[in-house]
């Protein structure tokens, strides 16, 4: 069975983070089991870069990203240490058995470039797990020549993804009872 990947497109890096937030908290309101990470922004006034951080969903862990530069920085700087650990925890979750959807924050620059989570984007789909993520106008190139063509934009509104996310996880629960033949064991 191939698996489901739903992409949200934008530009707007701040607005689909929030999104991608609020809509992992009606998710796990209604029970599913997420696995991923969403990020959360904090605006900083006195820097050029405000505070990241990675939410690892399976266990609410928020993980800091951002260098913090001092005032003078121009810019911001990810921070590698924060990232792999973001990472590492994300995989151990999608690895278990107790996933029902992943929601990894975004197909981005590091991404692009081989790093980042693009061996979490692998084993969410190697395993078959119902994925959704952002991805850039700018990096949309690089997001069809890593996953192809079999992915489907979805509109950037909570009702919307909530709808595909809760509709994924009823076609996979279909698709477990067939196999299974309506045993439960």
């Amino acid at each position: 069975m191939q698996p489901a990947i739903g992409v949200v497109v934008y530009q707007s890096q701040h607005l689909v983070d929030g999104l991608l937030v609020a809509l992992s908290r009606r998710l796990r309101q209604r029970g599913l089991r997420l696995a991923g990470l969403v990020q959360h922004n904090e605006d900083d006034a006195c820097t050029a870069c405000g505070h990241m951080a990675l939410e690892d969903l399976a266990t609410g862990r928020l993980v800091p990203i951002s260098e913090q530069r001092g005032r003078g920085a121009r810019g911001c700087r990810l921070d590698a240490q924060g990232l792999a650990t973001s990472a590492g925890l994300a995989a151990a979750a999608i690895g278990s058995d107790r996933v029902d959807l992943v929601i990894l924050n975004k197909f981005g620059k590091a991404e692009a470039e081989g790093r980042g989570l693009r061996d979490e984007f692998g084993l969410a789909v190697g395993r078959g797990l119902p994925t959704l993520t952002a991805v850039g106008e700018a990096l949309l190139p690089a997001w069809r020549s890593f996953a192809g063509e079999d992915w489907q934009v979805l509109e950037p509104s909570l009702e919307a993804l909530e709808a595909w996310c809760l509709a994924q996880v009823a076609d996979e629960a279909r698709a477990a009872e067939r196999i299974t033949g309506g045993i439960t064991w």
